[in-house]
């Protein structure tokens, strides 16, 4: 007599297997997952300076030898975001326009990130392209006040200050 054993499906061990690889690649990818998501909240909540920062510019273009001491003088008010894309606690402006020394101070807030980045902008304009006030072309560097290097673009990573 030829016994034969027909298999009609999986066994639990297989099951089993199948279970811990998922499980690792799961816990594998997760930490990149966050780590991600942090990195794109903190990019979201640079792009909500946008404002503050053309805010500031148009102070200076006003009257290029005008102090901004704070937000007020520069006539910016921010204005937040619906709930979920709301990644800034507060924009802080500061300029000195007759020196070309614009900065926007941003403190992140609901990122997921500990602590919470605290990122400054500062405005350049490249030497030799103009002889008075404020114009084009021009941009902003980054610098990480305080956070950490992972939850933030790569342009801030270049100008770091830890304090």
């Amino acid at each position: 007599m030829n016994m034969r054993r027909h298999n009609r499906g999986i066994s639990l061990i297989e099951v089993i297997i199948a279970f811990a690889i998922t499980a690792i690649l799961v816990a594998v990818t997760m930490p990149n997952y966050h780590d991600y998501t942090v990195r794109a909240r903190v990019a979201e909540g640079l792009r909500l300076t946008e404002p503050a920062r053309q805010a500031l510019v148009d102070a200076c273009l006003a009257n290029g030898a005008a102090v901004v001491a704070d937000n007020g003088d520069a006539d910016y008010h921010y204005r937040r975001p619906p709930p979920d894309r709301d990644f800034v606690d507060r924009i802080v402006l500061a300029a000195d326009c007759g020196k070309k020394d614009l900065k926007v101070m941003v403190w992140m807030a609901q990122t997921g990130a500990v602590p919470e980045p605290v990122i400054e902008l500062t405005a350049w304009v490249p030497s030799g392209v103009l002889s008075d006030g404020f114009e084009a072309p021009y941009g902003w560097n980054c610098r990480l006040i305080r956070g950490d290097f992972a939850d933030v673009p790569p342009d801030c990573r270049r100008h770091y200050r830890k304090n």
